[in-house]
């Protein structure tokens, strides 16, 4: 089982960008406020600002960091996303979406990016800003957009109820359709599987390697965030039903974890020993994981 141990609780995060960045060594972050939208924030784990990322006019959707530290990302309703040094220097932005941008990924060992817009295109380009392509078939909000360890997929979860799977190396494509719409996917870095969160409260395990699609649990509200530990053993779920589930990597239920409001974001650091949540009440919640036999 999993019992979770409360480290901080950070107040007025807004609930408009439940994607917030972590630094790769877990020990800063990088998220927007309610009275302050536009903007980007770098604070400790209790929520001591230490630095403003300011230039945004609109509001801030989605952030991310990149696997080395070295940089960090920001989508915006101002149809930009901006590429930030950890210190707050402003490296580059990208403008070239017509959309509001609301979700944003680094790929893993490659310095290529993705930006998900509110019509459902992603424009892919590089980190000196260098337009890539467009990926066209999605029709509506991109609310999550995951890279596989290996580079070579990126996977979109759509309002429109399907989870679309791009191999970007072969050019090729495949949609695995949803009952709802898809709020979230995470790869597993090692054994061809994702998983996806959706609006009917289920969790599916997806294996793309022979498109087999297997539904872990049906609550009866619509599961938001999903996220695998980064030694692929548990998978992480939030939900409306004011709770993030945690599974093991074959499906079986390993803990619950109740909050006081419905669960939107959630992630692991990197070394897995803290889990950052956030709320509709527009909390962040951060626990130290406690892993039990």
């Amino acid at each position: 089982m999993i019992k979770l141990e409360e480290y901080s609780k950070i107040p007025d995060v807004s609930e408009a960008c439940w994607q917030i960045g972590i630094s790769p060594d877990g020990e800063y972050l990088a998220l927007t406020f309610h009275n302050e939208p536009h903007t980007v924030q770098l604070c400790d784990l209790k929520g001591e600002i230490f630095k403003k990322l300011e230039g945004h006019r609109g509001m801030v959707h989605s952030i991310a960091f990149a696997s080395d530290g070295r940089t960090l990302i920001s989508g915006s309703a101002d149809k930009t996303v901006r590429i930030w040094s950890p210190t707050g220097d402003l490296l580059g932005l990208f403008d070239r979406f017509d959309q509001s941008v609301e979700s944003v990924s680094y790929a893993p060992e490659v310095p290529i990016l993705a930006g998900g817009q509110a019509d459902g295109n992603i424009i892919i380009f590089d980190i000196a800003c260098n337009y890539i392509a467009t990926l066209q078939s999605p029709k509506k909000r991109i609310y999550c957009l995951s890279w596989s360890g290996d580079n070579n997929f990126l996977a979109a979860a759509c309002g429109d109820k399907n989870l679309y799977l791009y191999n970007i190396a072969m050019q090729t494509k495949r949609v695995f359709e949803h009952p709802g719409a898809v709020y979230g996917v995470s790869f597993a870095k090692s054994n061809g599987t994702m998983a996806t969160s959706c609006e009917d409260g289920a969790v599916r395990f997806i294996k793309y390697n022979d498109d087999k699609v297997e539904i872990i649990d049906s609550g009866d509200k619509r599961t938001v965030g999903i996220t695998y530990s980064p030694d692929d053993k548990v998978v992480v779920a939030a939900s409306f039903d004011k709770s993030v589930k945690f599974f093991d990597n074959k499906g079986q239920p390993i803990g619950k974890h109740k909050l006081d409001s419905e669960a939107l974001g959630v992630t692991f650091s990197a070394n897995g020993e803290r889990i950052y949540i956030s709320t509709k009440d527009r909390y962040l919640h951060i626990y130290n994981v406690d892993y039990r036999e």
